[in-house]
């Protein structure tokens, strides 16, 4: 494998993509990444954990939100933690955050188009005609403003927003928070899709059935820290550990 040159040193490029040690962040005087350590590689990463866990903290760190950050966050061998947000997302990290963030007052077209001008130099990459393909109900929707969108469609247009930056990893913090079922499954084969065309996912997910739907592979996160690691199918046939770290209570037995 090939080692690239990182202030003169040669740096050796882990087998994972993205490989987190010991990673801490904090607000203010209050600690909420704990030495958080986890590895992504080209298989998707579902990170589940009740409220107030430091999830979108972890998301937030890694593309350069949170100031106060120590530790080490290494993306294809090379060091995130002091780079700014825009390098980090020019290193090939797309992020789609908790809520949208959309801007209500641009159209889709606006939003995508002055995505792709800042993009414009990378070559056979992700187009707004290409996100249209993946998502035809933005495509019928081009021209109304952000704000008039359905929860479903502004979350098309942010993944479509993030996937116009041609990452290699993308991030994703909630993608079915408060959408409707029937918006989630397609959301989940839209996801699935991406992954199978080697597009690496970090995801973080509220819904352990969205969660486990998207990926095997299962971290679950208290109070800053890793504590579990796990598959979609050991978690699912454990309702101990469920309800413990996730708070879901045991279904029962209509009589």
């Amino acid at each position: 494998m090939a080692t690239p040159v990182e202030n003169g040193e040669s740096v050796a490029v882990p087998d994972h993509l993205l490989e987190i040690q010991d990673l801490h962040a904090y607000y203010g005087q209050s600690h909420i990444l704990q030495g958080v350590s986890l590895t992504v590689g080209r298989e998707p990463l579902a990170l589940l954990g009740r409220n107030g866990m430091g999830k979108t903290t972890l998301c937030q760190a890694l593309v350069g939100l949170v100031p106060a950050v120590r530790g080490s966050a290494r993306f294809d061998g090379r060091e995130l933690v002091g780079r700014r947000p825009h390098e980090i997302a020019s290193a090939g990290i797309g992020y789609v955050p908790q809520g949208r963030r959309i801007f209500p007052s641009l159209t889709v077209e606006e939003h995508l188009r002055l995505v792709a001008r800042r993009e414009s130099g990378r070559q056979n990459g992700w187009t707004p005609e290409r996100v249209y393909e993946l998502f035809s109900r933005l495509a019928e929707r081009r021209r109304h403003r952000a704000g008039a969108l359905s929860g479903g469609e502004q979350q098309m247009l942010a993944i479509g927003r993030a996937l116009l930056t041609n990452p290699r990893l993308l991030i994703m913090d909630e993608p079915s928070e408060g959408l409707a079922p029937v918006v989630v499954e397609h959301l989940i084969e839209v996801l699935r899709q991406l992954s199978t065309q080697g597009l690496a996912m970090l995801v973080v997910e509220q819904r352990l059935a969205v969660a486990t739907a998207l990926a095997e592979r299962i971290a679950i996160m208290v109070t800053g820290r890793i504590v579990l690691e796990t598959t979609a199918s050991a978690l699912l046939a454990d309702p101990a550990i469920q309800q413990q770290y996730l708070g879901v209570s045991p279904r029962r037995e209509v009589a």
